[in-house]
């Protein structure tokens, strides 16, 4: 998931931001598929090559997991056993047996669109495989995710997660957004929708961004951006306490100590 995510935020938003929209991506989770949706730019043809040469080398940093267009297909076929992908006018998937483990299906197989995509968007269905401790903790880390990666990514404004039970009804609706305010202040919101009831939180952070320089040579990062984000009240008052750290993916607890 973590994959999907950072994917979604490589892309590029032109079209969305001509149009006043702010770029977002969705996720609803089922239980035996993840349906993404992204109103990025959209696939070209060289969006296609690329994406299909993922498999080629392992030792090209950080692409095949994040760096290409649309997913990482080194991580989703550890927990799909098909991909299909919808954007503009390419309908294509990837699949392979559902018993393999999917590593190197770089043929796509096209398919006919039978829903016509309103504005920029791009829709990718995950078919999952039926059983796996991997399914299930990335179901569990879709229920876990936190508002706070909003902070690190580089494009992406909001987040939707839909969750829905065995019979594909509703249980929960999640919605994470930031909002920039000024002097580098920015506001995180996350409204929860469940059991007919609404969460509305919001909290606030002063964020600052510092390019290291003259780091030694890494095949695996492709920029070297430092974030920081310190929570604040209302009244933009420091609040201290212990806090997570973005690496690479995930925001989790890494054991530093506030002093």
């Amino acid at each position: 998931m973590f994959e999907l995510l950072q994917n979604a935020d490589d892309n590029h938003y032109t079209k969305a931001r001509e149009c006043k929209a702010v770029p977002f991506v969705s996720f609803r989770v089922y239980t035996s598929q993840v349906v993404l949706e992204c109103n990025e730019d959209g696939f070209t043809r060289e969006n296609l090559v690329a994406i299909c040469n993922v498999g080629k080398s392992s030792k090209t940093g950080a692409q095949g997991y994040i760096g290409e267009k649309g997913i990482g297909f080194k991580s989703v076929f550890m927990v799909a056993w098909k991909a299909h992908i919808q954007s503009g006018d390419f309908s294509f998937s990837f699949q392979h047996r559902r018993e393999g483990s999917g590593m190197g299906m770089i043929s796509p197989v096209w398919e006919d669109i039978n829903e016509k995509l309103a504005g920029p968007l791009t829709r990718i269905t995950l078919f999952l495989h039926e059983s796996g401790n991997q399914r299930e903790t990335t179901l569990q880390q879709f229920r876990e995710l936190q508002d706070t990666i909003l902070l690190f990514m580089k494009n992406l404004e909001k987040i939707e997660i839909i969750m829905h039970d065995e019979e594909d009804q509703i249980t929960s609706k999640t919605i994470f957004s930031m909002d920039h305010e000024a002097n580098d202040r920015v506001s995180l919101r996350k409204i929860i929708l469940q059991n007919g009831q609404t969460q509305d939180h919001r909290r606030y952070y002063h964020v600052t961004k510092h390019m290291a320089e003259r780091l030694s040579k890494n095949e695996n990062r492709t920029y070297s951006e430092v974030v920081l984000a310190f929570p604040l009240t209302h009244d933009s008052i420091p609040i201290i306490e212990p806090q997570d750290v973005f690496a690479f993916l995930p925001v989790r607890h890494m054991g530093f100590t506030v002093k």
